[in-house]
């Protein structure tokens, strides 16, 4: 799925699918508002897409149910925010950093989905946008991006849910941004 993003003058809310087998796109419902540098994440069988820019930081979130082939917004983040990373863990989606009024961001933040509420959870030690955050093993990784004064970024930290602390880890091997992470 493609969903929004910036086609170099206008924000889109459009969204498209790709199916493999017939090798090609196609549109499907859009989102209910427009936005660009957000993130998205897919959770129990759904896409969640939150944050990013349009006229203004944006704090809303919305959730795509492909069966249905529908959007439907769901509580908004406690603070709008771009540039940010998503992961989903046991069940929540995990906000890290972004930026808003160019600062970068250390803030984070939870969604519970049964509850449709998000709770604010302790900061990452480094303020950090255009980064990347992955899950793995019940633990929350988040690596390089670009800092407030800093610039560009190869530190990583993690994140324990049972503690709700922070620690660093072994930085990456060189400093990087814009990227894109996978666990496997």
């Amino acid at each position: 799925y493609a969903i929004g993003g910036f086609d170099g003058s206008l924000t889109l809310d459009s969204v498209e699918a790709y199916d493999p087998q017939l090798g090609a796109w196609a549109p499907v419902a859009s989102m209910s508002g427009k936005r660009h540098s957000h993130a998205s994440v897919v959770l129990d069988g759904k896409i969640y897409a939150m944050g990013g820019y349009d006229n203004g930081h944006l704090d809303t979130v919305e959730v795509y149910d492909p069966q249905a082939n529908s959007w439907q917004r769901v509580a908004s983040m406690p603070q709008g925010r771009k540039r940010h990373a998503a992961a989903a863990m046991g069940g929540k989606i995990y906000v890290t950093g972004g930026q808003v009024q160019g600062s970068s961001l250390n803030s984070v933040c939870v969604y519970d989905p049964q509850a449709n509420a998000w709770t604010q959870l302790a900061s990452m030690g480094t303020a950090r946008q255009v980064h990347a955050s992955a899950a793995v093993g019940g633990k929350l990784y988040v690596f390089g991006g670009l800092g407030t004064a800093s610039g560009h970024l190869s530190t990583a930290e993690v994140y324990d849910p049972a503690s709700d602390s922070w620690a660093q880890v072994t930085s990456l091997t060189s400093a990087r941004s814009y990227f894109a992470a996978a666990a496997l």
